[in-house]
């Protein structure tokens, strides 16, 4: 294992065709980047890349502003999982530590011990990370405009026919594919992205309900603990985390490519 580090390139870069001897981990953090080799690979923050020993490539860096990225050099022997002879890019969300262990290897700056099970741990997770879901082009247009819309508190109202419109697909299409895909109607499922959002804000921190329904998107108190009581069974200033919306199979599933 080589030192981690980071590289920062200006526009317009370069990098020039090259055959690495070891495995290589790129994930970037400001700009955009082209890997060009026998299949060209577009990368952007938020995504992990492994560079494979043995393989013809070149990098073009962001041709409009400066790019900035961190990589990683090791071999097979210094981690404990079989790694792969192709190009692997995965992503880095929220939900997974990814983003974390790679930010922690280039704080180390070492190839010590424990830098060296940072990046055994990071591989494994890289490695046996689930693939998203299959869903219908429809409603991934609408998980990615519930993705914008909701990366940050308080949630905006968002309704059907926003999210039929964001699709591209009628209302009454849109909630045969949500019940089809996810077992559960569209208004429903809103319902409980919100209740998914609201369930940590009113067990893990001092907010009063009030703030929790308006940090969630719900239209007053009233509102959020009539539905939130119709919902769990208790209203939400007694809800300790009995159970959760998430229990659900769709509404995971919907959870998991929202987040």
């Amino acid at each position: 294992m080589q030192r981690p580090a980071t590289a920062v390139y200006p526009p317009g870069a370069h990098l020039v065709e090259r055959v690495i001897d070891d495995y290589e981990l790129v994930w970037l953090l400001h700009g955009q980047a082209t890997l060009v080799c026998s299949s060209p690979v577009g990368l952007s923050p938020g995504q992990l890349l492994l560079i494979p020993p043995g393989l013809p490539h070149a990098i073009d860096w962001d041709p409009r502003r400066t790019a900035r990225h961190g990589y990683v050099h090791f071999e097979q022997s210094d981690v404990s999982t079989r790694l792969p002879d192709s190009v692997l890019v995965v992503p880095m969300s929220g939900a997974d530590p990814l983003a974390s262990l790679c930010a922690y290897l280039v704080h180390l700056g070492s190839t010590g011990p424990i830098a060296l099970a940072t990046l055994d741990y990071l591989v494994r997770l890289m490695l046996t990370a689930p693939e998203p879901p299959p869903v219908p082009a429809p409603i991934a247009a609408a998980v990615e405009h519930l993705r914008r819309s909701w990366s940050r508190l308080p949630m905006p109202r968002i309704g059907v026919a926003e999210l039929a419109a964001a699709a591209h697909v009628s209302r009454g299409y849109l909630n045969r594919l949500f019940r089809a895909t996810f077992d559960v109607g569209a208004a429903e499922a809103l319902e409980c992205l919100r209740f998914a959002r609201a369930e940590p804000l009113l067990t893990r921190t001092d907010l009063s309900v009030a703030a929790v329904a308006a940090q969630c998107g719900f239209a007053d108190l009233s509102h959020f603990s009539h539905r939130f009581t119709a919902r769990y069974g208790v209203p939400p200033s007694r809800y300790a985390g009995q159970t959760s919306v998430i229990e659900h199979p769709g509404v995971s599933k919907l959870y998991r490519l929202v987040h």
